[in-house]
């Protein structure tokens, strides 16, 4: 027998996942336990839960049963009834979860633009609170005019949809022992209420629009239990359903059933294309705008201390630390006060330890850099002479205002991310100072936005008219 490949869990994130997920045959458990892994990646390498699958899966199953029923109780929903009435008024409907976050700021955002009288607005998810708080979570300012906001659940149609659940909970008993990879109890239950959750979503929307013809559903999130059963429902209804993806594709986190997935890059829908998930992956094109001349002014923006980024738990604020003294030195060389270098954090700052935030704020004040002020908008972004950044979607960003972004890695970099192919991407101090050299030299400056663009394709922001179409 040939020896197996050995796989780094991180710089082969995706492909490790697929290794662990390829026993896995029912695509809604494909789905959880691959995003599960690719958010975990660094336990791959643990083996397979075998002992005490099945006792684990019984009890995480049934406690998501309760669970479920019981939130539906506390929290309420919407009657099917009620819910045609608005939904029977146009053709397209929208979904997103009921929160104010970056997986939901970019339909918010298109919505308010939006010109539409009626705006049919699904609350999937799991019930937190009473369905007006989850709509002012979701628009907390109340941008969106016409908004008519539906939780797409009932008391009736979840106990009505409890076989099904059964049924699907029961099929992950053999589909998690499948699973090459660690599942802790809490994830297993996770997923399990995320299971009986979507086939609620799905018995309530085959009851609340039977006969209706809604041709568009736009998708804020989706890729989970809950939301693709939601999705297949409305497929099987004649609804094209389109998933508006909100950040840097890293793979199998990012994958769906959605007919179409809208990806912020070029770059990004190619990775999804490699997955065994959307029908279609694809970005909204636009035009490359002229590469902008600088104003003499640095920036740097760091990411590495937030709570969702996979290195934190180990390294803290460190990475971002080193990038600091990085600049922080490339400026000596380069002559450039570090008073005119401007200091961006991660928006999670305030929610670190503050250990690993005060010793982030302490190196950049060593370093001499200015606080990004509050009134200076992130489209100023554009403005700067050289910007750096560390792996982020302010990649693409930058590149949209015309500004050659400068990407550091510091941490171990998934290989099939688009920054891999990003031709300012710098793994070390001496590139950096290279790659800070080459922007400031107009000429230079021209050919790396150039290939930048080209290597990234950086979509259009999104506009909702523009998705029907696809």
């Amino acid at each position: 027998m040939a020896e197996e490949t050995q796989l780094d869990p991180v710089i082969d994130a995706t492909a490790c996942t697929s290794r662990a997920v390829e026993r896995v045959g029912q695509p809604l458990w494909q789905l959880e336990l691959a995003g599960h892994s690719a958010m975990h990646f660094q336990q791959i390498a643990g083996g397979r839960t075998v002992t005490g699958n099945t006792l684990a899966q019984i009890a995480a199953s049934m406690i998501a049963l309760v669970t479920l029923v019981t939130l539906v109780l506390r929290h309420g929903g919407t009657s099917p009834t009620k819910a045609r009435l608005v939904l029977a008024q146009g053709e397209t409907v929208f979904a997103t979860h009921g929160e104010d976050s970056t997986r939901t700021r970019h339909l918010r955002d298109a919505l308010a633009r939006y010109d539409a009288h009626a705006k049919p607005i699904l609350i999937p998810g799991r019930p937190t609170a009473a369905l007006g708080e989850a709509a002012h979570r979701f628009d907390p300012v109340g941008s969106i005019a016409g908004a008519h906001y539906i939780r797409p659940l009932s008391l009736a149609t979840t106990l009505a949809s409890l076989p099904r659940a059964v049924a699907l909970l029961a099929s992950g008993i053999g589909e998690t022992s499948r699973y090459a990879a660690p599942l802790g109890f809490r994830d297993r239950l996770a997923i399990a209420f995320r299971m009986a959750l979507g086939a609620a979503h799905a018995r309530w929307w085959c009851n609340a629009t039977g006969g209706l013809q809604i041709r568009h559903a736009l998708f804020a999130h989706t890729g989970t239990g809950d939301l693709s059963q939601l999705e297949q429902a409305m497929q099987h209804t004649g609804t094209r359903t389109v998933h508006l993806v909100h950040g840097t594709n890293i793979g199998w986190a990012f994958a769906g059933l959605s007919d179409v997935a809208v990806f912020p890059s070029g770059a990004d829908a190619r990775l999804g294309a490699r997955l065994p998930a959307y029908g279609t992956c694809t970005h909204l094109p636009l035009k490359r705008p002229e590469v902008s001349p600088g104003n003499g002014d640095w920036a740097l923006l760091t990411s590495y201390t937030h709570l969702q980024h996979p290195a934190f738990a180990t390294t803290g604020s460190q990475p971002d630390c080193e990038l600091v003294r990085w600049v922080s030195r490339a400026a000596d060389r380069l002559g450039q006060d570090p008073a005119r270098i401007f200091w961006r954090p991660h928006p999670q700052i305030e929610l670190v330890p503050a250990a690993e935030r005060e010793r982030l704020e302490a190196t950049v004040a060593q370093a001499g850099f200015t606080r990004w002020p509050d009134t200076l908008p992130y489209a100023a972004l554009g403005e700067f002479s050289a910007a750096v950044t560390t792996p982020s979607t302010v990649l693409t960003d930058g590149l949209r205002l015309g500004q050659p972004m400068i990407v550091a890695s510091l941490t171990p970099l998934q290989h099939d991310l688009l920054y891999a192919d990003h031709p300012l991407l710098v793994e070390d101090e001496a590139r950096l100072h290279d790659a800070i050299v080459r922007v400031l030299d107009p000429k230079r400056r021209a050919q790396a936005f150039s290939g930048a663009w080209a290597a990234m394709e950086p979509g259009d922001h999104l506009q909702l008219t523009d998705c029907f179409a696809l």
